[in-house]
């Protein structure tokens, strides 16, 4: 996969931000050497992170961070909370730094894992509570968009068995179930299949084009060139010549972004590919054309100025660009979906622990929720975006979505997600709650 450009300056704003920017300053002992322990102590049951003197340590030594962390988490986003508003957008802008925000959310599950098992649920639930609040802020980003998406995916990814194992039985107090529902209301409120992420690196892609290839620049290039190509070159390189090269290039990269949001949309990445090898099938045929061209006589055309020149160099400068700055955006397609369905199987069965607290029986069918506890039945997106599924059994429940293999495991078994992050083809497993 292509480097995804990522696109926006760090920053932050308001009383948010001030506690993320501390709870930064005051995090310790946890350096990229220690980025793996982090995950290598939340896979530990919590129990065993109880007794575990590193676990301790670290959080003793970020308790200020972790409670600059959970006042943040509480903040509003109206959209630029981690990033500003860009004045322009390219791929030279500097991205967007969310390296201490995932050691804190770990950190913070680690000590919801601790709290939980020496029966402090309130504490646990206070941990829990500001992890979902910052996803849900993340997912209110307008800017830096396609980043903070891949972070609130990441983010999720951790908390899905936290959140899951909080959930169980019946110690969670109501109060808590209702808060954590509305948090992850707020996150579907903001879903939009990747559209506005799409939409950005869009613009990026434009404003990277029109910094590479401009007047200015190319009067630097010319400097380069014998006397008899400048003139030639000058003549080609007028005001018409950059708007016609801006415009195709702003077509393409507009269709592009419009064949991905389908993509994403509808969970299928092949329509990328068929439209990609369409278009680079186009460039070759350029190029063939051009070299079938008489040498002669495109340079006769070209010193003159003509259009056919005009628009050869116009070919060139455009499919050249469009080569050097398509990243694989959907290739990040299933792992987009694995979040929605993760986010969609947690609604779903809240919703059944919050009837059941209600009712103190299980429902029937999910569909006993609309519209009081859900708008509507969330979706799987790896079954054809039917209704996930609900399983009664005497006390005991289940949810699920087939997971990205597609198929119904009944909820016999849960996905592997470390093993399918690593290698696609590892896919068997369902996205599961049980209890």
């Amino acid at each position: 996969m292509k480097t995804i450009a990522l696109v926006l300056l760090f920053g932050l704003s308001g009383a948010a931000a001030a506690g993320y920017k501390e709870a930064e300053s005051a995090l310790k002992n946890t350096e990229v050497r220690e980025a793996r322990e982090l995950d290598a102590l939340l896979a530990q049951p919590g129990a065993a992170l109880a007794k575990d003197a590193r676990a301790a340590a670290l959080l003793a030594d970020n308790r200020q961070a972790l409670e600059l962390f959970r006042q943040a988490a509480e903040a509003p986003n109206e959209g630029y909370l981690f990033a500003p508003k860009p004045e322009k957008l390219s791929f030279k802008t500097p991205a967007v730094k969310f390296g201490a925000h995932v050691k804190l959310i770990k950190l913070i599950l680690i000590d919801a894992k601790i709290k939980t098992a020496e029966k402090q649920a309130g504490s646990a639930e206070k941990d829990l509570l500001a992890a979902a609040g910052f996803i849900a802020q993340l997912s209110s980003q307008k800017s830096g968009v396609l980043l903070s998406s891949m972070v609130q995916q990441l983010c999720l990814l951790k908390t899905y068995p936290v959140l899951a194992e909080s959930m169980r039985g019946t110690s969670a107090r109501p109060a808590y179930l209702k808060e954590l529902a509305a948090r992850l209301e707020k996150i579907v409120e903001n879903q939009d299949y990747m559209r506005a992420a799409m939409i950005e690196e869009a613009e990026t892609a434009k404003g990277t084009m029109r910094e590479n290839v401009s007047p200015a620049g190319m009067v630097i290039e010319l400097g380069k060139l014998s006397p008899v190509q400048r003139l030639g070159a000058k003549k080609l390189q007028d005001q018409e010549f950059f708007s016609t090269v801006y415009g195709k290039y702003n077509a393409a990269v507009d269709e592009h972004a419009k064949v991905l949001i389908a993509a994403f949309r509808a969970n299928d990445p092949s329509p990328v590919g068929a439209y990609l090898n369409k278009r680079q099938r186009e460039i070759l045929a350029r190029k063939q054309a051009r070299d079938e061209r008489s040498t002669f006589s495109g340079l006769i055309d070209g010193m003159k100025g003509g259009p056919e020149a005009k628009k050869e160099m116009g070919d060139i400068v455009v499919d050249t660009m469009l080569n050097m700055s398509t990243p694989s955006y959907e290739k990040i397609i299933p792992r987009y979906h694995l979040f929605f369905c993760e986010l969609n199987v947690l609604r779903a069965a809240l919703a059944v622990k919050l009837y059941q607290r209600g009712s103190r029986r299980l429902p029937d069918s999910l569909d006993q929720f609309a519209p009081s506890l859900l708008a509507a039945v969330p979706q799987d997106s790896f079954n054809k975006f039917g209704p996930v599924k609900y399983v009664k059994t005497g006390r005991k429940f289940l949810v699920y979505s087939f997971g990205p293999d597609g198929a119904d495991g009944k909820g016999a078994a849960s996905l592997d997600y470390e093993a399918y992050l690593e290698n696609p083809a590892r896919s068997a497993g369902d996205i599961l709650f049980a209890d």
